[in-house]
């Protein structure tokens, strides 16, 4: 059983887009177009010849392992429909801006599909490395112990598959942007208590 560690994670380049079909792996900035404002943190590329050469390298690096590795997004879960569906608009928009063939959700209790669900699934497609990445803050007890148990329980049922935990999203200047745009919208249309 090959369950990797958190440190072994290569941290890539985020990759954001919008509703106006902005999308780069390269440096980002906000979009300026004020319908993205409206609805949701967006950017735009801004390039240079340095990143440029980089994201080459990267995408190319990338490239011949993306069609054999998953990703399994994984939430806590909930008794409410609603909030899991959101899971699903999650994994759709991570699939559409990331370009990954083989995405998945999955959540750790209460709902389904569960995290054994979708390694089976993305094993099925031909996966033979998958990432779980959790849509969680925080390194809590879910991130230190509980997922990892469940992946681990998971990958047994797959010899010949790796599975690798991701950071949970964590301190990220684009979670500052994102809170900043939140609050500059709230203020702007939010009704007062």
């Amino acid at each position: 059983m090959h369950v990797a560690a958190y440190n072994t994670v290569q941290r890539l380049p985020a990759v954001r887009s919008c509703a106006c079909k902005h999308s780069s792996a390269f440096r980002l900035e906000s979009c300026s177009r004020s319908a993205c404002r409206k609805h949701h943190l967006s950017f735009r590329p801004v390039r240079s010849l340095a990143s440029d050469h980089i994201y080459a390298q990267q995408a190319k690096a990338m490239s011949s392992t993306a069609e054999s590795t998953a990703v399994v997004v994984v939430d806590h879960g909930s008794r409410r429909e609603a909030s899991n569906r959101m899971l699903e608009d999650f994994v759709n928009l991570y699939r559409q801006t990331s370009g990954r063939q083989i995405v998945e959700g999955a959540h750790m209790e209460i709902a389904e599909p569960t995290i054994a669900d979708a390694v089976r699934k993305c094993a099925s497609a031909g996966a033979t490395t998958i990432v779980v990445a959790p849509y969680f803050l925080s390194r809590g007890r879910h991130i230190q112990e509980d997922i990892p148990a469940l992946v681990a329980a998971a990958q047994e049922q797959h010899p010949g598959v790796k599975c690798i935990v991701a950071e949970p999203i964590g301190l990220d200047p684009l979670m500052a942007q994102l809170i900043e745009t939140r609050v500059q919208t709230a203020s702007t249309t939010a009704t007062a208590y």
